[in-house]
């Protein structure tokens, strides 16, 4: 999955992110075909570098979770139009995190495929700090024939918001369905500060605010699956 020469020069969360999709086999005798692959886009996932894996929202792939791959679909991965297949390794579902690896890949492509992943921050941004994010908003609807990410920018609204055990980033920017399992980076540093989790809710007027699950969760998840 080689970089095109328009996203040589885009933001590396740009580079970083993946489509999550799932694969199913559908009836289609119009087109000659009594099945042909039906790719469903249903959210985002993205390359940490130095932990060599996929982050996403818990909420993204729990309905696959001990399901058989007849009934859920065939999950996958991937950007240009050039997917792979995926399984769940990890799921934390307190904090709405998940890690994906690549189905029979070779190390080198796994190097290759996370060359341009994320590096996470040591430290709380401040408020106003600016913030970029990338992902696949609204499923097939905006895939193009490149399959190419949605890019979008916001503040810090928030530095820190405790809700139990769980520690998100307020963030104010525009998000619709389909960035859930998006990273937010810092854009000064391009590091991770947060997953973006949940859109605006109607309760809130729908309005352009948004939480992201802290990068320190993101951490302890990838620490976590690196040891088993």
């Amino acid at each position: 999955m080689s970089n095109t020469p328009a996203q040589l020069n885009s933001p590396l969360v740009y580079k970083a992110v993946r489509a999550i999709g799932i694969l199913k086999p559908k009836f289609q005798p119009s087109q000659g075909k009594i099945f042909i692959e039906d790719l469903d886009v249903i959210a985002t996932a993205f390359w940490l570098k130095n932990y060599k894996v996929l982050i996403t929202c818990a909420h993204v792939v729990r309905n696959l979770l001990g399901a058989p791959v007849e009934i859920t679909g065939l999950l996958v991965v991937g950007n240009k139009g050039n997917y792979s297949r995926a399984v769940i390794d990890t799921v934390d579902l307190g904090h709405d995190l998940a890690v994906l690896r690549l189905a029979d890949a070779s190390q080198e492509i796994i190097d290759r495929e996370s060359t341009d992943g994320l590096e996470i921050v040591h430290g709380y941004p401040d408020v106003g700090s600016q913030v970029g994010y990338a992902g696949f908003p609204l499923g097939q609807q905006l895939l193009n024939s490149t399959h190419a990410p949605t890019y979008a920018e916001g503040v810090v609204g928030a530095q820190l918001r405790q809700y139990g055990i769980r520690k998100n980033i307020q963030i104010s920017g525009a998000v619709t369905g389909g960035f859930s399992g998006s990273p937010v980076v810092l854009k000064d540093s391009d590091k991770l500060v947060g997953v973006l989790s949940n859109s605006p809710s109607k309760e809130a007027g729908n309005a352009s605010i948004f939480m992201a699950t802290s990068w320190e969760h993101v951490q302890a998840l990838a620490e976590l699956s690196k040891s088993l």
